[in-house]
């Protein structure tokens, strides 16, 4: 039984994106304390199921990493479709792992959604014929299964799919939209009860899909009789989800989570949920002698391997590591 103390067992999550380099937006920072580091996204569009999918991957890499040289390589030299055009742009494949972004809005709502995290970047020569793909492979705690509804709020035949991962430094990671296919729904149902932890195998789609509709509209008239103007509509609705294609039988005992184990990620989930509600505490004032002092050095935030994001790293911070 995990204790009050204990770690969460860290369980498998992995992204593999296979795709031309759209842009990157990378940076070397400085710490407060004068630690280098790499900060960032990628955009990567991949071609597969006959759409365009533009995959964001968000860089944190630490300058004392082993990582940070490939990195630097990534910035200087890899180039992009948005500045060298589609067809000098550079093949690359970026592995990684979904993470979970969450804040509360000025509006006091809270924002919530996956994102994948890079860790490695390779660049792919001219006679590599590896195909486009943006897949990952994530052992899940299954909580339950939603009906999918459509506009009407009828059923679909599609599922939401409950679940949550588990990540470095008791990092749970919360699967925000998960979905399986009517194709494959019965089956996985079958096999996968609440409660019960697996790998699964999830396409990650980002892209517009785009109806056009004939709108016939009534024109004025024109001399005798009455014209008619036909004009498209452009209909544009955004698919952006983690769809279940796959995955493995249920793990068993000692591999699966146990009730325990998932009790206490939910303890730990809802903590953390509880400490975003919070303000930060205030800073101690500085020992300036007389009068009352001002530190300006904020919060230390939480960071424990070279390429973790710390967990109040935001674009506008300054982190203090």
């Amino acid at each position: 039984m995990t204790t009050q103390n204990e770690n969460l067992r860290q369980l498998e999550n992995t992204v593999e994106i296979v795709g031309t380099l759209k842009s990157k937006e990378l940076e070397v920072k400085t710490s407060r304390a004068g630690n280098k580091y790499m900060s960032g996204k990628l955009v990567v569009s991949s071609k597969f199921d006959n759409k365009v999918q533009d995959q964001v991957i968000k860089v944190f890499i630490m300058a004392s990493s082993k990582l940070f040289k490939g990195i630097e390589t990534v910035k200087n030299e890899y180039r992009t479709i948005d500045a060298d055009g589609v067809n000098a742009a550079d093949r690359i494949r970026v592995t990684g792992e979904m993470k979970l972004n969450e804040y509360y809005n000025s509006q006091g709502k809270l924002v919530q959604f996956n994102e994948i995290k890079g860790v490695f970047f390779n660049r792919l020569d001219e006679t590599n014929d590896q195909p486009d793909k943006a897949i990952a492979s994530i052992e899940t705690v299954v909580e339950g299964f939603v009906d999918k509804l459509d506009k009407d709020n009828l059923p679909t035949g599609e599922f939401k799919v409950n679940g949550f991962t588990v990540g470095f430094g008791n990092d749970v990671i919360e699967l925000q939209n998960a979905v399986i296919g009517a194709d494959l729904a019965a089956s996985f149902m079958s096999l996968y009860q609440p409660g019960q932890t697996g790998r699964l195998t999830f396409k990650l789609n980002n892209y517009v899909l785009v109806e056009e509709q004939e709108v016939v509209e009534q024109a004025p008239s024109h001399g005798f009789g009455s014209t008619e103007t036909i004009e498209a509509n452009v209909i544009k609705d955004y698919v952006n989800n983690m769809e279940i294609i796959g995955g493995d039988m249920p793990l068993f005992a000692p591999k699966e989570y146990s009730v325990e184990e998932i009790a206490k990620a939910k303890q730990v989930r809802a903590l953390k949920l509880q400490e975003m509600q919070q303000p930060a505490p205030p800073t101690p004032p500085a020992n300036t002698g007389f009068g009352q002092g001002v530190s300006t050095q904020p919060n230390t935030p939480p960071i424990n391997v070279d390429n973790q994001m710390p967990t109040n790293f935001g674009k506008d911070s300054m982190p203090d590591f």
